[in-house]
C-alpha cells in the first residue's frame, strides 16, 4: 500500500520508469496515474505536470517517473543542451571552451499528496545525467529555473551556479540565467 501523507516514501520502494511508448504499452495504468498526479500549487510544479500530461511522450525531453504502487509520486525530464560558462568558472573546472555540453533538467515535480523527498528525484536525475554524459561528452548538469524563487531554491539546496546563458524572460519577469553544477570534479 502506498504510504500516506504521514509516512515518508522510502527510496527502495520507488520503481523508476523511463516514460516512452514502450513503457505506456507495458504499464498502461500509468497514463491514468499521470492524469491523477497532484503537483501542488507552486507554478513551476503545475507547469511541469501540464507538460508531462500534454507532451511527455512527444520526444522533446525524456521523462523519468517515480512510481509507487502504480501511483506517480514524482518525475523529472532530461534532454541534452549547452551552457556558456564564465572564464572564472571555466578555469576552476579546467575547461577550455566557454560553451559546454550539458545534460539539461527540463522538468521536475513531486507529489503534493505523498511525502517524497525531492532530493531523491534530483539524485536519480544526476545519476542518469552521468550515464548520458559518458556518451554525449557533457560536462555539466543544468536547468532553466522557472522563476526567481525557484532559481534561489536550486542555488541554496543544490549549490547550482549561474552560467552566462541568459533565458528569455516572461512578461514582467527578470531575465534569469541557466543554472549548472559540474558532473565531475576536475582532475587534481
Amino acid at each position: 500500500m502506498l504510504p500516506g501523507t504521514s509516512e515518508p516514501i522510502a527510496e527502495e520502494t520507488i520503481l523508476w520508469v523511463r516514460w516512452n511508448a514502450a513503457a505506456l504499452q507495458a504499464r498502461p495504468r500509468l497514463e491514468q496515474a499521470i492524469a491523477d498526479f497532484d503537483p501542488g500549487s507552486l507554478p513551476a510544479a503545475q507547469a511541469a505536470a501540464r507538460w508531462l500530461r500534454a507532451d511527455g511522450l512527444g520526444g522533446e525531453s525524456q521523462p523519468y517517473l517515480a512510481v509507487v504502487d502504480d501511483e506517480v509520486v514524482g518525475f523529472y525530464a532530461l534532454t541534452v543542451g549547452q551552457v556558456i560558462l564564465s572564464s572564472h568558472h571555466r578555469k576552476k573546472l579546467d575547461l577550455t571552451f566557454s560553451t559546454q555540453g550539458a545534460v539539461l533538467l527540463t522538468w521536475i515535480a513531486k507529489s503534493a499528496r505523498h511525502k517524497i523527498d525531492g532530493g531523491l528525484l534530483v539524485t536519480d536525475a544526476i545519476g542518469v545525467a552521468l550515464e548520458i554524459a559518458a556518451q554525449a561528452s557533457a560536462t555539466v548538469f543544468a536547468l532553466d529555473p522557472y522563476d526567481e524563487p525557484t532559481a534561489e531554491m536550486w542555488k541554496s539546496r543544490y549549490a547550482m551556479r549561474e552560467s552566462q546563458t541568459e533565458l528569455k524572460a516572461r512578461d514582467g519577469e527578470p531575465v534569469l540565467r541557466r543554472l549548472y553544477v559540474p558532473l565531475s570534479k576536475p582532475a587534481a
